[in-house]
C-alpha cells in the first residue's frame, strides 16, 4: 500500500501532546480561502517554483520536453510554469542544481513512513508524545491512513488526527479504536458562510462531530480564527456554547498568519488574504485574539491559543 505525503515532521511539539512525529498527507476536500497550506490540497504530486533559490542558470528551459518554462529568466515567479503544458516529467527537477524547481508530495509506503515514525519512539515515551496524522485531510486517503493508525496502536505509539471532518462517518468509525485524539477543524457554524469560504458545506462536518463526540472519541476543536469571516462576536459565543455542549476537553484558538504566503507564489497561484496581517502582528489583532479567549471561554472550558 501506498500514499503520498508531502512532509514528515520530526520532533513537533504541536499537534498534539509531548513530543510528536507529523505526517503530512496530500489532498484536501476544502478549499479554505486563506489555507496556510496550499501544498496539501491537490491529491497528487505538484511541481513548485523557489525563485529565491534560482540563479538563472536556464537549464531547465533547455530540458523541458514541452516548453512549459518561460523563456525569460527574469519572469515574475507566478508565470514561471506553465501549467497547461506541464506533464511532471521531473526532467526540470533533476537538472536544476540548485533545488529551485521541486516536486510537492512523493508515493510512500507504509513501511517506509513506519520507519521514519519508530526512529523516536524514546521521544514519544519521555514526552508522552507520539504520531499525528494531518494535510491536507488525512483521510482523503483513508485506507493508507487507517493502516498507519492501526500500526502505531499495537505498537502502543499514541496517534492524534488533524481533520476537517468532511470524511464519510465509515472512515471515522474504523479510526475509532487505533486514534487517541481528534484535533477537530471547525471552521465556521453557519452553513452557507462556510460554503463561501471554504467551497464546501458543514453539515457533514457538524454532524461527525456530534458522532465522535457519542462515540466517546477525545476530540479537541480547533478554530481557525479569522478576521472578516469567523470572529464576530455572535459566531465566537456560539463555538464557545457548542464546545460546552458538547463537553469538549479543549479548544485550540488557530490566530491566521502569513506563514503560507509564498507558498502560493511558488505555485504560482493567487492568494486573496496576501495582504491581510496575521492577527499575532499588530496590537489590533492581539486585542481581537485576546476578545476571541474571552467570548469563547465557558467555566471548565480549556482555551489554548495555537495548536
Amino acid at each position: 500500500m501506498k500514499g503520498l505525503v508531502f512532509d514528515i515532521q520530526r520532533y513537533s511539539i504541536h499537534d498534539g501532546p509531548g513530543i510528536r512525529t507529523v505526517v503530512f498527507l496530500k489532498g484536501c476536500p476544502l478549499r479554505c480561502l486563506w489555507c496556510s497550506n496550499p501544498e496539501s490540497q491537490k491529491d497528487s504530486i505538484e511541481l513548485e517554483f523557489r525563485s529565491s533559490l534560482c540563479e538563472q542558470h536556464m537549464l531547465c528551459f533547455g530540458i523541458c520536453p514541452h516548453f512549459a518554462i518561460h523563456p525569460d529568466p527574469k519572469v515574475d515567479p507566478p508565470r514561471k510554469i506553465d501549467f497547461q503544458k506541464c506533464t511532471l516529467c521531473g526532467d526540470c527537477v533533476q537538472i536544476c542544481p540548485t533545488g529551485a524547481l521541486h516536486f510537492i508530495g512523493r508515493e510512500m509506503t507504509i513501511g517506509e513512513v513506519f520507519r521514519e515514525i519508530l526512529k523516536d519512539v524514546a521521544f514519544y515515551r519521555k514526552s508522552g508524545g507520539g504520531v499525528t496524522l494531518s494535510g491536507g485531510e488525512p483521510f482523503a486517503q483513508p485506507e493508507f491512513s487507517l493502516e498507519i493508525l492501526r500500526r502505531c496502536h499495537q505498537r502502543n505509539i499514541h496517534t492524534a488526527v488533524e481533520t476537517s471532518g468532511q470524511v464519510d462517518w465509515d472512515v471515522l468509525q474504523k479510526a475509532l479504536p487505533f486514534t487517541g485524539l481528534f484535533l477537530y477543524d471547525l471552521k465556521h457554524l453557519n452553513n452557507q458562510t462556510h460554503l463561501e469560504y471554504t467551497a464546501v458545506p458543514n453539515e457533514l462536518i457538524l454532524s461527525n462531530l456530534y458522532r465522535l463526540v457519542d462515540s466517546g472519541a477525545r476530540v479537541i476543536l480547533r478554530i481557525p480564527l479569522v478576521a472578516g469571516f469567523n470572529m464576530d462576536e455572535e459566531h465566537l459565543q456560539s463555538v464557545g456554547d457548542l464546545a460546552a455542549r458538547l463537553e469538549i476537553e479543549g479548544v485550540h484558538l488557530m490566530p491566521f498568519h502569513q506563514f503560507g504566503k509564498d507558498k502560493y507564489t511558488r505555485l504560482c497561484r493567487p492568494y486573496l488574504f496576501g495582504d491581510q496581517k496575521g492577527l499575532q502582528d499588530t496590537p489590533e489583532g492581539r486585542a481581537l485574539l485576546d476578545q476571541a479567549v474571552r467570548l469563547v471561554g465557558r467555566p471548565g472550558l480549556k482555551i489554548q491559543v495555537g495548536g
